[in-house]
């Protein structure tokens, strides 16, 4: 069986994390109600769970195939990196929902002999597999520069939310300061109407504790008025 072709699973595993970024993403301006891979919640974002765990179904089928066959190397330490962000991403309870499968440990890296007996060079012979023998070198680097230039793109839109996001919460901030400073305002002015306030109640007691004073001395002016006019008249 031709061993997988590390060029090709390092471009699996860029776009699959390209599509892991932009699911977190979108979960996070608009985070459903149930959050589990497995559930589905979205149907929006069905499609790209179903794409990213097929993506690292076949990532890792490719790392263990490449390992079994060489052993360990720094193609497929890179290509476990790949695969380790990937899960990082997706967060390990949903990965684990998922059912996507950790790494198993890597194999150490296979000795080959200095000296390889005759027989066995004359009867090996080096044979290049291609996992798609349509799809040269240059395709893979253009579609790699392609993944990089889409991930580069989905962050500046991502800087972008998280600026017009920073930006609306400084204005929120204003409003709230300034709703801090009427609410202020209308303490004092409910403060000194208080202070008036009390003012005419002391003013208003002073005027019904005259009132009541001279309302006394009219009366007994009235009644001394009348004897003086009965007195008067019986005299007469």
């Amino acid at each position: 069986m031709a061993s997988p072709n590390p060029a090709r699973l390092s471009a699996i595993g860029s776009k699959t994390l390209t599509l892991a970024m932009e699911r977190q993403r979108l979960l996070s301006i608009s985070p459903p109600s149930q959050t589990h891979i497995a559930t589905g919640a979205h149907s929006s974002s069905s499609s790209s769970v179903s794409q990213i765990m097929k993506n690292l179904t076949t990532l890792r089928e490719g790392i263990m195939a490449i390992e079994n066959a060489q052993g360990s190397s720094k193609q497929t330490q890179g290509l476990r990196e790949q695969y380790s962000s990937i899960l990082s991403v997706l967060g390990e309870d949903e990965a684990a929902a998922a059912g996507a499968q950790s790494l198993p440990p890597a194999p150490r890296p296979k000795i080959e002999s200095l000296i390889p007996s005759t027989a066995a060079a004359g009867s090996s012979e080096r044979v290049e597999f291609r996992d798609d023998p349509e799809q040269t070198n240059d395709d893979m680097f253009m579609q790699q520069k392609q993944i990089m230039q889409d991930q580069d793109t989905q962050l500046d839109v991502l800087s972008q939310s998280i600026g017009r996001q920073h930006h609306l919460s400084l204005q929120i901030n204003d409003e709230l300061g300034e709703q801090a400073g009427l609410l202020d305002g209308l303490d004092e002015d409910l403060d000194r109407t208080g202070v008036r306030l009390q003012r005419a109640h002391r003013t208003l007691d002073r005027v019904s504790r005259g009132a009541r004073e001279n309302c006394s001395t009219v009366t007994i002016g009235v009644v001394i008025f009348v004897l003086l006019l009965l007195i008067v008249i019986f005299k007469t």
